[in-house]
């Protein structure tokens, strides 16, 4: 008799199994509006700030210096590196990213180069000055052959 009431309990929970994760809603992420089966906003409209367009756009890093006069603020000086094998355009990859998560849409006085880390024997590490910059033009005066969009 044992034998039989375990089948029985394998059966039904099967079949519980079956009705519980057969159902098209089960099937379907959380992240997922089910009316539109597309990716919700992940970020309501309320939260987005008056710096939403400094963080959408490219930031420029730059190995020059500011000019003395210029519609700019200073946000301060950032130094990255990383812990893993790289060269030094990953540093400046990461100073641009770095930059911007300030709300900076530039780096000045870009310094990049390799040095020891662990685990890798050497790795990329940079520093730089966080700006942004409010006038374009200047932004695009900054920008030369040794320099680069992130």
């Amino acid at each position: 008799m044992p034998a039989k009431s375990t089948k029985f309990r394998l059966g039904a929970c099967i079949a519980a199994a079956l009705m519980l994760f057969g159902t098209n809603a089960s099937a379907q992420s959380i992240l997922i509006d089910s009316r539109s089966a597309t990716y919700g906003d992940p970020w309501p409209a309320s939260s987005k700030g008056p710096t939403a367009t400094i963080l959408n756009t490219r930031t420029l890093v730059t190995f020059n210096s500011l000019p003395t006069e210029g519609d700019y603020e200073v946000i301060g000086r950032i130094e990255v590196y990383s812990r893993w094998f790289g060269s030094t355009r990953k540093a400046m990859t990461l100073l641009g990213e770095k930059a911007r998560s300030m709300g900076a849409n530039a780096v000045v006085e870009t310094g990049v180069w390799l040095a020891p880390a662990f685990p890798a024997t050497v790795a990329p590490h940079g520093t730089g000055i966080a700006v942004r910059i409010n006038d374009h033009q200047l932004l695009e005066r900054l920008a030369d052959s040794s320099s680069t969009w992130e």
